[in-house]
């Protein structure tokens, strides 16, 4: 073997060790389906973390107002998915070296602004954001032929609720596997008697955000069991703290998770992989 060809060899060696095992990532726009008169037919922006050897999809719908102007050329390098501490944990599920790594992850990005007043966003209930949900999962369910869960974080628990009982009118609930409701809005609410896939309510015991309370979570909690869902179940971070760099509690600190990112991580992980099996 020739010295530039042991060369050649050895550097797609080193290639191949470093690429083998890390997620795949990309920008990838939706087209919507709703025509309604008040649908835009601008795509839904996500962006994708591929686990190498997935299980599964997670389609994670952010809170605030939902619109973080994610473009077709953003990598994972950039500061939204390398920097901030929240994105930072989530892509974690896609990363073997981090957790079992068996969770593609979706960040799903609104075209436009969801408002939010008195800790309520009816932009999020309207057909055409519920709708761009349903398109997501759709069609990463459909891309990947894994079962997807659909996780709503603050605001985004609006968007997950309003998708869910969606799904119901339509008679096709099968089309998620579960659903994680974290940081809830105070006024979120599912049709109790008849929600039984896994729900996993996530929540920081000390969180700050007036409108979104850990009893609230407790109470979504206990009327699923007590509707008879026997998969559903409640953990309350308790590490982490405030923010340094803010004085909105909605915004940082314990309602996101601050410093508390390995551990949610960790319970997202185990709740997820437990039901793998259940749709």
């Amino acid at each position: 073997m020739t010295p530039i060809l042991r060369g050649a060899l050895i550097a797609f060696s080193l290639v191949v060790l470093l690429t083998a095992g890390s997620a795949f990532s990309q920008a990838i726009p939706v087209n919507p389906t709703y025509t309604g008169l008040f649908g835009s037919s601008d795509p839904t922006m996500t962006f994708l973390f591929e686990a190498p050897e997935a299980k599964a999809t997670m389609v994670f719908i952010p809170g605030g107002e939902g619109r973080r102007g994610v473009k077709q050329d953003w990598t994972a390098s950039h500061g939204y998915f390398s920097s901030y501490h929240f994105n930072v944990m989530l892509r974690s599920l896609s990363d073997p070296a981090v957790t079992s790594g068996k969770f593609n992850i979706v960040i799903f990005d609104s075209p436009a602004d969801l408002p939010t007043a008195n800790h309520w966003s009816a932009a999020r209930e309207s057909t055409d954001h519920l709708s761009r949900v349903e398109d997501v999962v759709r069609h990463y369910k459909e891309r990947f032929g894994m079962p997807v869960w659909v996780m709503g974080h603050s605001m985004g628990s609006i968007s997950i609720t309003g998708l869910y009982k969606r799904l119901q009118d339509k008679k096709i609930e099968s089309l998620v596997a579960g659903l994680i409701l974290s940081g809830g809005e105070n006024g979120t609410s599912f049709n109790y008697e008849t929600t039984k896939l896994p729900i996993l309510v996530l929540h920081h015991e000390n969180d700050e955000c007036v409108g979104n309370t850990p009893g609230h979570a407790r109470k979504i909690y206990t009327r699923l069991r007590e509707a008879g869902n026997s998969a559903a179940e409640l953990v309350l971070i308790d590490s982490g703290t405030r923010s340094p760099d803010s004085n909105n509690p909605c915004r940082s600190g314990y309602h996101m998770y601050f410093g508390a990112g390995p551990n949610v991580a960790k319970v997202l992980d185990q709740y997820m992989n437990k039901h793998l099996g259940l749709r």
